[in-house]
């Protein structure tokens, strides 16, 4: 790679991104240090899939951001088949885990969840539908605009449906999230728009109300519908003190981030044990280690990260690229929100991890790709592809 390619990559977000690497395996490091953990060495697994994910999002920042338009579909339809596929294969490929199953364990490169990848080619393949439906009709009508809904609820649910029995509703969350974000700034009818914030307020203020008036119908009637493991996740977030064990996290992870107070206990000083920690649960550590000024840092971070993605998305070219970083945003802003939120109580416990800090690999990789990505459409590839020496 050229030296003209790599002075013309978006600085800041590259800045961004090393300093989450240090802080990652810094507490990652630090988490290991209380609680089961064994023999494994997950700070190194984490600093090995950094490097293996900046080799990835220089690759994928070289390519023509035209490129991931022509690849979106058969990248969507190669992901969906890994996800279709992930039940039916046998425990030794497909492992079944904390009564999960998310993972294929391949030899040499170890567990692989293909709901995470498949985040980028259902962005990829969403940006792509709204952006060919929009130059076929240019002329929009409300028909036109149910069928580009109607398009882009086949692309997502299908898939959605069998992440969800894998069971992992943050991931289907998050793939709503993208998919709707796109269908938002893709040009659709005020009135739909309207319509499609109205529903899903009207719900929530309705449970609210439930909850506030008529809890023993909410607690009797409608959290049994759910799943078992969702509905001790809810129990545990709405009713702390009288579903301890479904809580358990949550409480923990509360009192990690309180002891932390302003200045913090200091690096490996933490105390407060909380199951997979280094995972889900990362930003209890900063929080509990760094206190309230190290936990601002953070997200000073992810608002500077995801201001230059809107910049970015802002300046592109097309609105395929417009599409993609905005359709981003949104997962990593949900996705940061519901993080933090559940560490602090705000929000239910939910199997997300934090971007780029929580351990993980395949949650590692994908969100190296997915920023390589912005900073193929951040390059002005086209003007020095062809300028004159």
């Amino acid at each position: 790679m050229g030296k003209t390619f790599l002075r013309r990559l978006d600085k800041p977000i590259l800045c961004i991104i090393i300093i989450f690497s240090i802080l990652s395996i810094l507490f990652i490091h630090s988490s290991e240090g209380i609680g089961q953990y064994g023999v494994q060495n997950f700070a190194l697994k984490q600093g090995i899939s950094y490097l293996l994910g900046f080799v990835l999002l220089l690759v994928v920042a070289y390519l023509d951001a035209d490129q991931f338009e022509r690849i979106a579909w058969p990248f969507y339809l190669l992901g969906l088949a890994a996800i279709m596929l992930l039940p039916l294969m046998p425990s030794s490929i497909a492992p079944s885990i904390l009564g999960a199953k998310r993972w294929y364990s391949f030899p040499l490169l170890g567990s692989i969840q293909p709901s995470e990848f498949f985040k980028i080619a259902l962005l990829l393949a969403v940006s792509r539908l709204a952006y060919k439906h929009n130059l076929v009709y240019l002329d929009r009508t409300v028909w036109t605009d149910f069928l580009l809904i109607g398009k882009i609820l086949i692309v997502t649910i299908i898939p959605s449906l069998f992440v969800y029995q894998q069971p992992d509703t943050g991931m289907v969350v998050l793939y709503l999230a993208g998919s709707a974000t796109v269908l938002f700034i893709s040009g659709i009818n005020k009135k739909i728009l309207v319509a499609a914030v109205i529903l899903p307020a009207a719900a929530v203020t309705f449970l609210m109300y439930i909850y506030f008036q008529h809890s023993s119908i909410l607690f009797n009637q409608l959290i049994p519908m759910l799943k078992p493991h969702q509905q001790e996740r809810i129990l545990g977030w709405l009713a702390p003190e009288e579903y301890t064990d479904n809580a358990y996290q949550t409480k923990k992870a509360i009192l990690a981030v309180g002891s932390g107070e302003l200045k913090g206990s200091g690096i490996g000083n933490n105390k407060v044990y909380i199951p997979e920690k280094h995972t889900d649960f990362i930003f209890a550590t900063i929080a509990e280690e760094g206190g309230f000024i190290a936990a601002s840092v953070i997200i000073v971070l992810f608002f500077l990260l995801m201001s230059q993605m809107a910049i970015i998305g802002h300046r592109a070219e097309t609105s395929f690229e417009l599409y993609v970083c905005f359709g981003l945003m949104a997962m990593y802003c949900l996705q940061i929100f519901q993080n933090i939120g559940m560490t602090v109580g705000m929000m239910p416990v939910k199997g997300i991890s934090l971007p780029l800090l929580s351990y993980g690999g395949s949650s590692l990789l994908s969100n190296m790709i997915f920023l390589g990505i912005i900073l193929s459409i951040r390059k002005p590839y086209r003007k020095y592809m062809f300028e004159i020496k």
